[in-house]
């Protein structure tokens, strides 16, 4: 791409973000939502923690004690940055120039490898170097800055382009697409209030590459591995895989299988049939028996109540009692003789 094409796409760029700013000096601030998802994830594993109470199992039972404790803390975290953030809601008090903020966008280039415009989601997009955290290679990362969004608690995401973690977490401290930011919050918002947009970028890029253990969605000693929700051995996360029914992770050796979906169980989801004591999951049985054994009760029912009925056909003659009969002569038949009596000798 020529500089002076390249430097006109900066001009656009630079006139919609400063439209953002001047709407967010007049209009009425973004108020971030309440941690939901965190709530959520609360009261799953609350329930799970009194499911495996009731059912008696107790490494089950401390493994989502464990993550019970985790959550909530993470709760209070996130309540915490909720009430920091409302208290620091500041409107821009000054409105950046056209010029100020096209220096800023073209200053991007000399700081990261791969800077672009996203003009369908109206970001601002640069790529970070490969993270690496105590020997552990998390891969690169896209640091997206929506300015439709500017003026927003967190108006950007981070995307992980390696996808090196488990499920949503793919940095210690990156839920989803969420930076849990710690002490870089309030210089990133200050960052982002007074406009200096390549410092943001680059305060945002300092947070991947510092690592915290106290509040790491995942510390790093168990990023390759994962424990076994039933024996709580220490296994590879290849070697595991997740319950269809609570998504703990189990190892090959305790995980079952449902006899009728084939779906992979825990031993706090895994039920018997009480007939045929089959290894069952919940929705493949109905009071406490699995199909087969239901429809094999039926028909003995069905059975026994065909056999017992007054209405029942006579039983066949055996083939002896019909061998007999054929031996048997027939009784001799005497003429009725009609208008005939007998004379005396």
């Amino acid at each position: 791409m020529k500089p002076s094409l390249s430097r006109r796409l900066w001009i656009r760029a630079a006139v919609k973000i400063r439209e953002q700013y001047q709407s967010q000096a007049t209009g009425f601030p973004n108020v971030n939502s309440p941690p939901v998802d965190q709530w959520t994830r609360v009261m799953r594993l609350s329930r799970l923690l009194i499911k495996a109470q009731q059912r008696h199992c107790p490494v089950a039972f401390q493994r989502c004690l464990e993550q019970y404790k985790h959550s909530v803390s993470r709760m209070i975290h996130d309540l915490t940055t909720c009430h920091s953030e409302l208290t620091t809601i500041k409107r821009p008090t000054v409105i950046p120039s056209l010029r100020e903020l096209v220096d800023e966008l073209c200053s991007l280039p000399d700081e990261f490898d791969e800077t672009r415009i996203d003009w369908s989601e109206q970001e601002i997009v640069v790529r970070t170097p490969p993270v690496i955290l105590r020997e552990v290679n998390l891969g690169e990362f896209e640091i997206r800055l929506r300015w439709s969004e500017l003026g927003d608690p967190q108006p950007y995401q981070v995307i992980s382009l390696s996808q090196t973690g488990t499920d949503d977490v793919h940095h210690p401290h990156v839920q989803g697409e969420t930076l849990c930011e710690g002490e870089g919050k309030l210089p990133i918002t200050q960052a982002l209030t007074e406009c200096r947009l390549g410092d943001f970028f680059l305060l945002v890029q300092q947070v991947l590459q510092t690592y915290n253990p106290g509040s790491a969605y995942v510390p790093l000693d168990r990023w390759w591995n994962t424990t076994c929700a039933d024996c709580g051995d220490s296994v590879d996360h290849d070697e595991s895989g997740p319950c269809s029914n609570c998504e703990h992770r189990i190892c090959e050796y305790c995980r079952r299988s449902c006899t009728a979906c084939g779906d992979h169980l825990c031993a706090s989801c895994a039920d018997t049939c009480a007939e045929c004591d089959g290894t069952f999951c919940r929705s493949c049985l109905s009071d406490e028996t699995c199909s087969h054994c239901l429809e094999e009760s039926m028909e003995n029912e069905y059975a026994l109540s065909e056999s017992t009925s007054p209405d029942a056909p006579p039983a066949a003659a055996t083939p002896s009692e019909t061998s007999e009969a054929a031996q048997t002569p027939p009784a001799p038949v005497q003429p009725v003789c009609l208008g005939q009596t007998d004379l005396p000798a």
